[in-house]
């Protein structure tokens, strides 16, 4: 019998963030240092990466996608959010029977 890995699901973490919560932040910083220069993004951006980090601990891959989701912002590739969405159905609302 042979032993399957155990790291086959595990996300890939770097400094304790998936790539696209580091790619957000990067980006703000980016943009922030533009403005402000170097120092002040810099520290909001080691917060930023602290406070994200502890937020997601123990939390699934994709969490804060499906929060976004759950709160009522549209993500491209999904359907509507629930709450945007008054039933799924269909038919059309309003339409009587046997008509087309």
């Amino acid at each position: 019998m042979l032993k399957c890995p155990r790291t086959l699901d595990k996300p890939v973490l770097l400094f304790g963030l998936e790539p696209e919560d580091l790619g957000l932040i990067s980006l703000g910083v980016g943009i922030l240092s533009l403005f402000l220069g170097p120092m002040v993004p810099g520290v909001f951006g080691f917060t930023g990466w602290f406070l994200l980090a502890r937020f997601k601990k123990g939390k699934p891959s994709g969490y804060i996608l499906h929060r976004l989701y759950a709160l009522g912002f549209d993500l491209p590739g999904l359907l509507p959010p629930p709450s945007k969405i008054e039933s799924y159905s269909v038919w059309k609302k309003g339409r009587k029977k046997g008509t087309p």
